[in-house]
Formats: C-alpha cells, sequence, structure tokens
C-alpha cells in the first residue's frame, strides 16, 4: 500500500526494519520513478526476499536511489542513468572485490544469473547491501582516524583489481568541461583554470602510486555508528588514478573549516591513520597540494555544470559550485606552502 505522504509502499501487517532517518525535505535526486508491480517484477530475479518497504532516499545526486526493506533484510535499489555496462561492470565489480578483501563498503549483489546488474524501467540497476550507520556531519577524531585507516586499505586492497577506468573527471574532463561552460565563467575564473593546468604539467603523474579509487569520498559518502565505521558507499566516479589524489578528495571535504582553510590537526588524524597502513611515497607528498588544487577545481566545474545542465527528475539537488571556487582559489594561492602532515615525513 502506498503511503501518500512518503510516497513509500508497505505490505499490509507486515514487519520491516526501520529506513534511514532522513527527511523527505533534504531527499537529493530521483530521476526514473520505480512503482511497486515493476518493483516485484525485478525482485523475482534475485534471492532476497519479498518487498516489505521502498522510498527515495539521499544517496547521491546523479542516479536514483531508493532505500529497499525485503522479508531477507535491508537494500539500496539503484538506478543508473548515465553509466556504460563498462562502466559498471567496473564499479560494482569493484565494491565485489573490496568486499572480499574486508574493505568495509556497500556490497551489490548477484542474481539468480551471477549478473551484478541488469534493467529496471529501462535503466541499468542493482541491488546493494544497506550499510549501518548515518552521515557523520561534523566528523571528529575519531571518524578521520577510521576513514584515513580505511583509505589505506582500500587502495592496497584495489592494486590487485584487475579491471582499469580511466578518471572520468580527470584532465581531459576538466579541458572539455571548461570550454563548456566558457560563457558561464568570468574572465578571472578562465585565467584561474588555465593556471592550474599549467601547473598540473610540471607534475609527472606517472611517478605516483596509482590504485582503484573512490574518488568522491566526501563525508556523506561514509556511515558511522557508535564510534564505528559502517562503511563507504557511492561508487559512481571509482576509477584508476593515484593513491594521492583520492587522499586530497578527502581532505578538501572532511579536514575544513568554515573557511574552506585546512585544518592542521585534522589532516594529521587522517594521514596518520592513513600511513599506519600504507606509507605515502616522497613524491606524494610533494604532489599533495595540486592534488588539492585540481581535486578543488574538478568539483567545481562539475557542479557549475551540474547548476547550469540540470537532469531532469523528481526531487532534484545541485549543490552549489561555489564552495569549490572559492576553495580552488585558495588552494591555488598556497601552492608555495607544504602541507602541515603534523610531523609526517615522507619514508627514508
Amino acid at each position: 500500500m502506498r503511503n501518500p505522504e512518503t510516497g513509500s509502499y508497505h505490505s499490509r501487517g507486515a514487519n520491516f526494519a526501520p529506513l534511514y532517518a532522513i527527511p523527505l525535505a533534504i531527499f537529493m535526486s530521483v530521476y526514473t520513478t520505480v512503482e511497486l508491480d515493476q518493483l516485484k517484477q525485478f525482485l523475482r530475479r534475485y534471492d532476497l526476499g519479498e518487498a516489505v518497504d521502498f522510498k527515495p532516499v539521499a544517496a547521491g545526486i546523479t542516479n536514483s536511489n531508493y532505500a529497499l526493506d525485503t522479508t531477507a533484510g535491508g537494500f539500496i535499489l539503484t538506478l543508473y542513468e548515465h553509466h556504460s555496462d563498462d562502466e559498471l561492470d567496473y564499479m560494482l565489480g569493484l565494491q565485489r572485490h573490496l568486499v572480499e578483501r574486508s574493505v568495509r563498503c556497500s556490497q551489490p549483489h548477484k542474481d539468480r544469473r551471477g549478473d551484478l546488474y541488469s534493467t529496471l524501467n529501462q535503466r541499468p540497476a542493482a541491488i546493494i547491501g544497506r550499510l549501518p550507520g548515518d552521515i557523520c556531519a561534523k566528523p571528529g577524531p575519531v571518524e578521520l582516524a577510521l576513514i584515513g585507516a580505511e583509505l589505506a586499505r582500500f587502495h592496497l586492497a584495489g592494486m590487485d583489481f584487475g579491471s582499469f577506468r580511466d578518471n572520468p573527471r580527470g584532465l581531459d574532463w576538466i579541458i572539455a568541461v571548461t570550454d563548456m561552460l566558457r560563457e558561464h565563467l568570468s574572465n578571472t575564473d578562465q585565467l584561474a583554470i588555465a593556471a592550474s593546468l599549467r601547473a598540473a604539467r610540471d607534475i609527472d603523474f606517472d611517478a605516483l602510486p596509482k590504485t582503484a579509487i573512490h574518488a568522491d569520498l566526501f563525508h556523506d559518502n561514509a556511515l558511522f555508528t557508535a564510534g564505528t565505521l559502517g562503511g563507504i558507499i557511492d561508487f559512481d566516479y571509482a576509477c584508476t588514478d593515484s593513491c594521492v589524489y583520492d587522499i586530497a578528495v578527502l581532505l578538501n571535504d572532511w579536514c575544513i573549516d568554515a573557511d574552506n582553510h585546512l585544518i592542521d590537526s585534522a589532516v594529521a588524524e587522517v594521514i596518520s591513520a592513513y600511513q599506519q597502513h600504507r606509507r605515502l611515497q616522497a613524491a606524494e607528498i610533494e604532489a599533495l597540494p595540486l592534488m588539492l588544487r585540481l581535486a578543488a577545481l574538478r568539483f567545481w566545474l562539475s557542479r557549475l555544470y551540474d547548476k547550469v545542465f540540470p537532469l531532469s527528475g523528481d526531487l532534484t539537488y545541485i549543490k552549489d559550485p561555489d564552495q569549490f571556487r572559492d576553495m580552488h582559489a585558495l588552494r591555488s594561492s598556497m601552492m608555495s606552502q607544504p602541507i602541515d602532515l603534523g610531523g609526517t615525513r615522507a619514508p627514508g
């Protein structure tokens, strides 16, 4: 039975686990609506019981996501709005690979045919295990240490993942999107972007250790409960790239104050925990200031692109690009200053 206020469906008289306690007002995006009959038909592909409850959840802004409870447990149903088969093979295969190596992350479930995704309402769709915990709005030392350690374990486990995916938001994308957005960028903006691209020419990217990375590990892509990490979610931008770039993305979100300055103590918590599992090389520490700058540029342009060219859908939510424009300017002005890693040094 459909609840007209929440849009969710409930089987009459059934017992089910509670969904995430997130108000409908902050749900992000649903581009493809799933009706109850469609869901029931789709579930017949799996050995995951019968549907008890499902409704849209705040889990990313590029796909359609639903919290799904069945008689077998809690899951996330994701309909992918823009990914190719090759990209889905990489993203979902990586998650299975990481789970098999005890990395805490969301796990896609195979259907009876052994496939990680199939078609629902003309979209590729997957059912992924729902992790325990909630988003930590203000990560403290405990959460910073936990995510730093888990990112290192993620990187180590990803090094023997057999598939490859180029960074979909790498330098080639930045150049192309800058051209697309030119009329929406001031002359100052365009000069700042050009300066960052010139700075990127001075770094030997091939000298930086590479692995499978998350590439979008903001604090709202990790769940915590009672001082423990429930796991890492949202692998839409997972790809093969440098470990230090992934670290930069994390630091630019988890370790900043209200003015986008890095908080030295927070950076030290993350890096110290990371290096307990994987030591950073000298080349990575040297490249970190530029990676922080490029990571800020990537999210500035992606948010601006989403604002200028929004996808159509229900409950759509566009994030403000100005934060990362300001962060990019700040990171650019600090290029000559070493990042305070709290006493961390490159291995001798």
